[in-house]
């Protein structure tokens, strides 16, 4: 009896774990979930402080004179992404957002770069870009996107304002499953 006992226990729990398993790797509209790794608590506290609430609007130049208004981009799922130039994982980015905004029309990526205008345009100079970069990033983002989250950072904004995903620097540890992450929260939206 006792060992009868014990195999409908192991199979009751084997089945409970499978059945969790499944469920968090399928969501209900069939994409396939990609999560970034956990992150410790207090980046936990800092990204639900930004998630689900409405973006700070900011009106800013980018390096080539072009006022980028937030509200301005209504309507499409917007990526705000704090980077530096000195910074090689963020560089490792580039790449994928690039290729991101080419991929997506109702997205728009703007980017912050934390030096100044003039260090900006000679790294830009050497190192094009398709996305518009925001010199003096840094501060920017100290004001109103959680410099305390590190750096590169990125918030994700749905197309009616509200921040749908904060990443601290801990996101981007890999940065071989950035393109496919960022997919899989865009389509999510």
């Amino acid at each position: 009896m006792y060992k009868i006992m014990k195999y409908i226990f192991l199979s009751l729990i084997i089945a409970f774990l499978f059945h969790f398993d499944v469920a968090a790797q399928a969501s209900t509209d069939g994409h396939f979930l990609v999560e970034f790794e956990k992150f410790t608590p207090p980046a936990q506290a800092l990204i639900k402080s930004f998630e689900g609430h409405i973006a700070e609007q900011f009106l800013a130049n980018d390096v080539n004179g072009k006022e980028h208004y937030l509200p301005d981009y209504k309507g499409k799922n917007v990526i705000l992404w704090f980077w530096s130039t000195d910074n090689a994982v963020a560089l490792e980015q580039v790449g994928a957002m690039t290729l991101l905004q080419q991929r997506n029309d109702n997205l728009k990526i703007i980017s912050f770069a934390k030096e100044p205008k003039a260090r900006v345009l000679e790294y830009l100079r050497q190192n094009p870009m398709e996305i518009d970069v925001i010199p003096n990033g840094e501060i920017f983002g100290q004001m109103a996107y959680g410099a305390d989250m590190g750096n590169p950072r990125m918030f994700i904004i749905d197309e009616f304002g509200i921040i749908k995903a904060a990443l601290p620097v801990e996101a981007f540890a890999d940065n071989s499953k950035l393109l496919i992450s960022l997919e899989s929260i865009l389509n999510g939206l």
